[in-house]
């Protein structure tokens, strides 16, 4: 497209409008409607670059949504399992607390049963 400004040097609406008042105004409208033209053929390449960040953001955004809701699932079953593994250590600790202290009476009661043996030939 041929600007006008750049066409003519003399086609501005100053002097055009010397000529006549209708084509001054017609001039201004050209030049404005010519800058208009500029700006919209700079900025519509931004305006799509913009709708695709956005729909790549909203994309993104779906994504995280849904991996957070994964990662709040497994937090849960971790959480449960977690549970399920301290209760089990608890019976373990239980348990071998228990072994212990039988292991200790045995230990025991077999000294005293060693002890009372001697014991039994002289009550006989």
């Amino acid at each position: 497209m041929i600007r006008p400004q750049l066409a003519d040097p003399n086609f501005t609406p100053a002097i055009i409008r010397n000529k006549s008042s209708c084509a001054g105004g017609l001039c201004d409208w050209v030049i404005n409607i010519t800058m208009y033209y500029d700006v919209v053929v700079t900025v519509e390449p931004k305006k799509a670059a913009v709708r695709a960040a956005q729909q790549r953001l909203a994309e993104a955004n779906a994504k995280k949504a849904e991996m957070d809701e994964l990662v709040a699932n497994l937090n849960a079953a971790l959480a449960v399992l977690q549970a399920q593994f301290q209760k089990a250590m608890d019976e373990k600790n239980a348990a071998e607390a228990e072994a212990a202290r039988c292991a200790r009476r045995l230990d025991s009661a077999q000294r005293l049963v060693g002890a009372l043996g001697s014991e039994s030939e002289r009550w006989n």
